[in-house]
């Protein structure tokens, strides 16, 4: 295999520049042929429910400004964060019901 960048691909050429040129040939070992797409957010929405949940679970209602700084720390809108905390506030609820109906039988 060539050890010169100059011989690589464009991409496979960025990625050596980023990383190492071990580190462009294990990925092209690992996924060539393949089309990748990178999302635009880091952090999953998953983790961010789960934290945002287990704030939450804390007995903490949090407040607009809390909630804005964790928006940018997770790099997700306010927006998309109070939908988060609504999807929380609804499986909390689901599953409080689903918990009071256990054992009874509805007719």
């Amino acid at each position: 295999m060539m050890k010169e960048l100059s011989s690589l691909n464009e991409v496979y050429q960025t990625i050596a520049k980023v990383t190492s040129l071990d580190d462009a040939l294990r990925l092209y070992q690992e996924f060539k042929g393949l089309t990748i797409t990178f999302p635009t957010k880091l952090i999953s929405a998953d983790y961010v429910k789960q934290y945002l949940k287990k704030e939450t679970q804390k007995g903490q209602q949090l407040s607009s400004r809390e909630l804005q700084q964790l928006a940018r720390k997770f790099d997700y809108s306010e927006r998309q964060m109070r939908r988060f905390m609504r999807d929380i506030r609804q499986d909390n609820t689901s599953n409080r019901v689903e918990n009071n109906c256990e054992g009874h039988v509805i007719r």
